[in-house]
């Protein structure tokens, strides 16, 4: 019975460690500042209506990507993720919706994006107000460390997002081959 105890903590352990969140403050509960860096991230082309909050997250604090409409350049905010393993499979997600009222072009516009290194792995459309939608992608990490951005205002639109949540860790595929590895070595053990 006590080798099972031990497997089971072992086991619980590494899947502890194999869901490690890689994003730094992404539940935003230590500010981030407009057009700058701090708490974790660097954000860009923000204007006095976006930045961080304090309150009004899916839980907590939040960041609003929001730029006037401008068409040079989409509201962003981005972290660089270190210590991953160049080959590995990871799971990006959290949660994204509308700030504002304003649906320009049409609703169907995918105008928040999610991207890696440059390259955009997710697109969403205008949620309902204010209304929570989850986002999640997986990739192959191309080296130890990369770039994870989020902006709004994409494709030529003027549609604001705010976010919250982000995480970035290994699929749960993963946990479960190891929790399941770990209960065969319980049953080996037993007979």
């Amino acid at each position: 019975m006590g080798s099972t105890c031990v497997i089971g903590t072992f086991v619980a352990l590494l899947a502890t460690a194999a869901s490690a969140n890689f994003i730094v403050n992404g539940d935003f509960e230590t500010s981030v500042p407009s057009n700058g860096t701090g708490g974790g991230w660097t954000s860009s082309h923000i204007d006095s209506a976006g930045g961080w909050r304090s309150s009004g997250g899916n839980l907590g604090g939040k960041f609003i990507l929001n730029d006037a409409g401008s068409s040079v350049s989409d509201p962003t905010i981005m972290q660089t993720v270190t210590g991953l393993t160049a080959g590995n499979r990871y799971l990006l997600s959290g949660d994204y919706a509308s700030s504002m009222i304003n649906n320009s072009p049409s609703g169907a516009t995918n105008s928040f994006e999610v991207l890696v290194n440059g390259v955009v792995v997710f697109q969403g459309a205008p949620t309902n107000l204010h209304s929570w939608t989850h986002f999640e992608v997986e990739f192959f990490a191309s080296d130890e460390a990369l770039d994870i951005a989020l902006r709004a205002e994409a494709n030529g639109s003027d549609n604001d997002f705010e976010i919250d949540n982000i995480v970035l860790d290994v699929p749960a595929a993963g946990t479960l081959t190891l929790i399941g590895l770990g209960g065969l070595t319980t049953l080996r053990r037993r007979r």
